[in-house]
């Protein structure tokens, strides 16, 4: 990261030493026209999810770099990476504090520009990056302003969702679950899972049973967090540590659950289960690894 420091600074110190031309206000204020128009293009296409338009002021070149929070991007590696990201979004909603402009010659602008943005997921959950500031480093290349560097440092946290007027109610929704369930896992082999309503959360208990016999037990306390309109649950299996979960339906048949440590990045969590409700007793868990579906359990209510 130091390396990457310094090298910004000997970029700057290029473009200042390199020409060294004086830039009058009159000229500053044209250019700052010029800057905003591109940065609000930049910006609209974040909010409407459009990621041809976000892109379209970088300048596709061996010398772009992209740093975001610390990680070290090209051109391509920002294409590869963000337009998967776009497509899972619904909206983003940025709103500018404040902007500063710097002008080391009539070619080079340093713009940097603190927002707070908020990003709405099409699954139902959402993000919010605040504080966030930006630097942008244009060049005047073939007579257009484009993007040349680009910084992006800001700090998430998962937050109620925004992007639907159709809430779901996560409270009225995990009810669903409540009961006495059995899923079939192999020859001999059943998994039971009994669901009972505690306050606004819910409480399980599961066991494995090969033959008649248990191999395998746990308890599950699950509490609904406001905050983040997601219940956080608790997975307790004996003789094993505690593994603590983060689900929420994303409509009502179905369901998403990650690792409390992925809330921030559901989309690139690297284990996720997906529920999908087939009918009010019966519905398929499908457990994703590296975004491939590698089991599929069918859970049937029966009665205890």
């Amino acid at each position: 990261m130091k390396t990457k420091l310094i090298f910004l600074v000997l970029l700057i110190a290029s473009f200042s030493c390199g020409t060294n031309k004086s830039v009058s206000d009159s000229e500053k204020d044209k250019i700052k026209v010029a800057i905003k128009e591109v940065v609000n293009t930049f910006i609209k296409g974040c909010e409407e999810a459009n990621f041809d338009m976000a892109i379209e002021p970088f300048f596709d070149s061996p010398d772009f770099v992209f740093i975001n929070n610390g990680k070290t991007l090209s051109y391509k590696e920002v294409v590869d990476g963000s337009k998967p990201v776009f497509n899972t979004l619904l909206n983003q909603q940025i709103t500018i504090i404040d902007e500063k402009y710097a002008f080391p010659d009539n070619s080079t602008v340093l713009y940097t520009v603190n927002v707070k943005s908020l990003a709405n997921y099409k699954d139902g959950h959402s993000l919010l990056a605040d504080p966030e500031v930006l630097l942008f480093i244009f060049k005047k290349i073939d007579n257009r302003w484009r993007v040349i560097y680009y910084v992006d440092s800001y700090v998430e946290q998962s937050v109620k969702s925004s992007g639907s007027s159709n809430e779901l109610n996560q409270v009225e929704l995990h009810k669903y679950f409540i009961g006495y369930w059995k899923i079939d896992v192999a020859k001999d082999t059943t998994v039971f899972w009994d669901v009972k309503s505690y306050g606004t959360g819910l409480e399980g208990y599961f066991k494995c049973v090969t033959k008649g016999k248990i191999f395998m037990e746990g308890k599950q306390i699950w509490g609904y967090d406001k905050s983040i309109d997601k219940f956080i649950m608790s997975d307790m299996v004996k003789g094993m540590d505690n593994v603590i979960y983060s689900t929420w339906f994303t409509s009502k048949n179905t369901n998403e659950m990650v690792l409390l440590k992925d809330i921030s990045n559901p989309e690139k969590a690297p284990l996720k289960r997906e529920v999908e409700i087939k009918s009010p007793d019966m519905f398929l868990n499908k457990t994703i690894v590296n975004n491939n579906i590698v089991k599929t359990d069918t859970y049937i209510r029966v009665k205890n």
